[in-house]
């Protein structure tokens, strides 16, 4: 099993095109016929298919603001699991959607040390097991798919099933949920009449997707700060409402393929050798805050003492769509605490300066780096990785259909690429 399948929360085993599994999808979203759909919709028998154009549109068409939304410091989501029953009808729960922390009586982990709001807690509070959502192993659907719950492999090594002790680091309100915000906003409200709301009106970013078969398409507003993403219909409907954590950055970044460094503002995460050079982990986690969860793996390396078992971490931050790798180790009196890989896959948006990053095509890319200097099957990625000479760097990239086409697009970037 790869590592970033062991990460991120299974894989499947075909490579279909421009997604695998849920897990190329935005939350909310899921993956039917190798397409990022709303649940709900099915492809016609015979679906026009996007030209090279329409899925550079659908990632061009994103949106990334200057000026964030930053929650009140008054706290007017402030929110209790005894504040709600969880009772149903058919009218729906009557649940209020609190962003940042949870949805009626249920809670998102707050982050590491938040073992409190778990798979095991939702399954109490609600009374029933869930049920699985598409190939996702990490997420389940609750009150008869009204609810998702979306969870991070929460086991010092992780097992591949998605159990009690995982923390849950998503909630999917649909409208048949019956939850709204304070404000009395959810799934159901029209994009207008969420827009005119102070604290909803300037996404972090916001996103188009093109209609495709069956999918009508639709507008993804992220508020990262917030702890809140919101899905439209082609009707500029609200299709439904997640709650993560907030986070304190989103995931923008400046990406320099060369420098091996990631660039959030006036702030620099840079990849190295994980022994004497690269960024100590506190310099992303004080950017980013903490992980959605962390790992450790020992691996064998060539060191100035000779080959030996080196500790490193992996710290995941599956809602920004990022992974970072490190040493985490002491040999001698030395300690090794330096970053050497980051992983970056859908929902990050950050670009090169010249404006490449995910959903760039093959085309693109090779403009700016040139023809790989190695193909392959690496164990540690799904689908096929090409290697580019980045200076003295390497530089991966994974492909949509392997990457057959000049207009296959990116979809996952590996800074500092390290061969296996």
């Amino acid at each position: 099993m790869s590592l970033l399948c062991l990460l991120q929360a299974g894989c499947s085993a075909s490579e279909p095109p421009r997604c695998g599994s849920d897990l190329d999808c935005d939350i909310g979203f899921v993956c039917a016929d190798g397409i990022c759909r709303m649940p709900g919709y099915e492809p016609s028998a015979e679906p026009d298919g996007w030209d090279a154009g329409q899925e550079q549109q659908y990632l061009d068409e994103f949106i990334s603001q200057d000026e964030y939304w930053w929650p009140d410091d008054g706290g007017t989501d402030e929110w209790s699991p005894t504040d709600e029953s969880t009772g149903t009808d058919e009218g729906g729960t009557g649940w209020t959607i609190y962003p940042g922390t949870g949805i009626g009586p249920l809670g998102v982990s707050a982050g590491l040390s938040d073992s409190s709001h778990t798979l095991g807690a939702v399954q109490t509070a609600l009374g029933e097991a869930g049920q699985p959502v598409g190939q996702a192993k990490y997420t389940l659907s609750f009150r008869n798919g009204a609810l998702w719950a979306a969870g991070i492999d929460s086991n010092p090594v992780p097992n591949q099933q998605f159990d009690k002790d995982d923390h849950v680091i998503a909630l999917v309100a649909y409208e048949a949920l019956g939850a709204s915000t304070q404000e009395g906003l959810g799934p159901g409200s029209s994009f207008s009449e969420i827009r005119a709301v102070p604290r909803f009106s300037n996404p972090q970013r916001a996103a188009v997707y093109p209609p495709y078969g069956g999918f009508p398409g639709g507008k993804m507003d992220f508020f990262f700060s917030l702890g809140l993403f919101i899905g439209y219909d082609e009707n500029d409907t609200a299709a439904f409402f997640t709650v993560t954590r907030p986070y304190p950055q989103a995931p923008d970044a400046t990406i320099d393929p060369a420098a091996g460094t990631l660039s959030f503002g006036s702030r620099t995460v840079q990849c190295g050798d994980g022994y004497n050079t690269g960024s100590k982990r506190d310099v992303h986690r004080g950017i980013l805050g903490e992980p959605d969860w962390a790992y450790s793996f020992t691996t064998t390396v060539d060191t100035q003492y000779g080959p030996m078992d080196v500790r490193f971490y992996t710290d995941s931050y599956r809602i920004l769509g990022m992974e970072f790798i490190g040493g985490d180790d002491a040999i001698f009196t030395y300690i090794i605490d330096r970053l050497v890989v980051v992983m970056l896959y859908p929902p990050f948006y950050g670009k090169t300066a010249s404006g490449l990053g995910l959903g760039s095509t093959k085309a693109q890319w090779e403009a700016e780096l040139g023809a790989p200097v190695q193909e392959l099957s690496d164990p540690n990625y799904q689908g096929k990785m090409f290697v580019y000479q980045a200076g003295s760097r390497q530089f991966g990239i994974v492909y949509t259909n392997e990457g057959q086409s000049p207009d296959d697009i990116a979809s996952m970037l590996v800074l500092n690429y390290q061969a296996p």
